[in-house]
Order: C-alpha cells, then structure tokens, then sequence
C-alpha cells in the first residue's frame, strides 16, 4: 500500500520540477554543460507549450501531445516550420527526458518509444586534407597573436592529432597529460573517462608547449586572457578565425577536424574499431558518419583487391 501511495506521489509531481531533477541529474552523471544548456533550452520551451495548454502535472502528460508540440513547432524569429535537423535535435532532448521520467516511475507509459524518428537527409559534412592541415597550420604560426601561438598550436595539434570534442579539450588539465606514456586521460560524453594514446608527433607538440609553462598540474590546459579555463565557444572561434585566414571554407569547424582525423586513420588503414574506440563511439555506425574515403584510397582499393581477368 506504501509503494502505492509513493508510486501517485510521483505520478502528481509538476513537470517543471522534474524538469529540475533531470538536469541535475544529466549533470551528475557526466554529461557536457553544453548538453544541460541545450536540454534546459528545449525543455523550458516544451513547458511553456505544456503551460498554455493548462497542463502542469507530469500525469497530465500523453505521447500525443509530444508528438503534435514537436510536428507544430515554429522557427521564433520567422514562424516557419523548423528544419529536420532541428527538430531531430527537440525529440532527442524530450526523449531523454520521457526516458528519464519512465525509468524513475514518474510515468506509467514509455512515452519517449512513441515518439516518431525524424528523417534527415545527410550531408557530408567539410573536412581537411592533408595539404589543408598544413594550410590551417601555416595560417596560426603567421596570424595568431604571439602570447597565444604556442597555446592555439598545441591547442589545435590536440584536435586535428586526436578527433577530440570541444567539450573534451576544454576539460583537460595539465595533470591529465601523460607525456611520458603518450597519454591524456579524456572524459569522454556520456560520462565515460580514459585514457588516450598520442601519436609521437603530438608528444613533441605538447612538449614545446607545457615545458615554458608555470602552472600547477591541477590547471586547466587551456587559459583565456582571463586566466580562466578556455570556454567551447572560443575554441569554435578560433578554429573559424584560423581556417578563415588560412583561405578555406567558412563552413569548417571544430567538428570538421574530428572528420578528418577519422577520415585520415581511415585511409591510412586503420580498422574501424579502433577508429571507433579512439573516436569515443558507442557504435561503428557513428564512426562511419564520420569517414570520407579519398578517390585515390579509392582507387587503390580497387586496382589492388579486384580483377576481372583470370590471368592476372
């Protein structure tokens, strides 16, 4: 009869403070603050909805009412349909929260399996050649200020010599470089932690980098000109700075360097699942989004592996 009552107790909770408990919980278990920001973006925008219909208890709630907030949802600034993309990205962030609500009791119903998947048409998403890394390098030893070019140098080296996330590179401490081993311990999204080998050159990059620096190993990696720990944000606008002055594609971004690493390994012939471990996927098809085979790989490939003429 107790578990009775506590099992209504929650079925009568308001949605805004289990909205509360859910970002408190993501937190908790590791996920990035830029992943709570999104949630708690989307989330306040879905208890709005909710609020104008009168809806406020999470008993109130229905896959139905889910599924035709996310159909309806328009763009604020021109009231147009919002993209697939976008609107894939709302149903991940309900989702996770139906998820988190059927899982601690708070629903009686698995709303979030309801949820209908949004099609999205893929594009192939920019990524430097090796002719471009150069390029990009060039472009910081000659442009950056020089206070900052051994930091963006090492800083950059990470990204295009790892595939590490932004989220993942702005939390690294000099404590969490191992260059003796050839190491960084990286926490990784989802809340997984680890460590991750270096290629040689990397070592000798982050070398020249950390030997002039006075700081305990206890802080962060990268500092602003604050002398606070770098943000996401700037890292994004560096990698736009520097790939603008180096004379390439305005649409190449910190996720484009991630693509080449995999697409570099790739290429070199590195199986998929180590790609895919260094990468930090939970699935080989993740890691696949994330390749782009080169025509000459290609045609390697092709004149090496197949024959139509028995004599050969």
């Amino acid at each position: 009869m107790r578990h009775t009552y506590a099992r209504l107790e929650k079925h009568h909770m308001t949605i805004n403070t289990l909205k509360s408990e859910f970002l408190e919980n993501i937190t908790t278990y590791g996920s990035a603050e830029s992943t709570k920001l999104a949630y708690d973006f989307e989330l306040s925008r879905f208890l709005n909805y909710l609020d104008s219909l009168g809806m406020s208890n999470v008993s109130e709630l229905s896959a139905k009412c889910v599924k035709d907030y996310i159909k309806d949802l328009k763009n604020t600034k021109t009231n147009r349909d919002i993209s697939p993309v976008t609107r894939a990205r709302v149903r991940s962030a309900l989702k996770s929260f139906l998820d988190y609500l059927y899982k601690n009791d708070y629903l009686e119903f698995d709303l979030g399996a309801k949820l209908d998947k949004v099609r999205i048409h893929r594009k192939e998403s920019p990524y430097l050649t090796e002719a471009q890394y150069s390029q990009f390098t060039e472009a910081i030893k000659k442009e950056s200020t020089p206070y900052y070019k051994n930091r963006d140098l090492a800083l950059m080296s990470l990204l295009i010599k790892t595939g590490v996330r932004r989220a993942e590179l702005v939390n690294l401490n000099i404590a969490d470089v191992d260059l003796s081993q050839a190491r960084i311990w990286v926490k990784r999204k989802g809340g997984n932690e680890g460590y991750l080998p270096l290629l040689e050159e990397l070592v000798i990059d982050l070398d020249k980098y950390l030997k002039p620096l006075k700081r305990d190993a206890n802080q962060p990696l990268f500092l602003s000109k604050l002398e606070l720990r770098l943000s996401a944000s700037s890292v994004w606008h560096l990698v736009k700075v520097y790939a603008l002055k180096a004379g390439l594609s305005d649409k190449i971004t910190v996720h484009s360097l991630r693509h080449g690493f995999a697409t570099k390994l790739h290429n070199s012939g590195v199986s998929i699942p180590v790609i895919q471990q260094l990468m930090g996927h939970k699935s080989p098809t993740t890691t696949y989004r994330y390749i782009h085979t080169t025509d000459s790989k290609i045609r390697e490939e092709l004149n090496n592996k197949v024959s139509f003429d028995e004599r050969r």
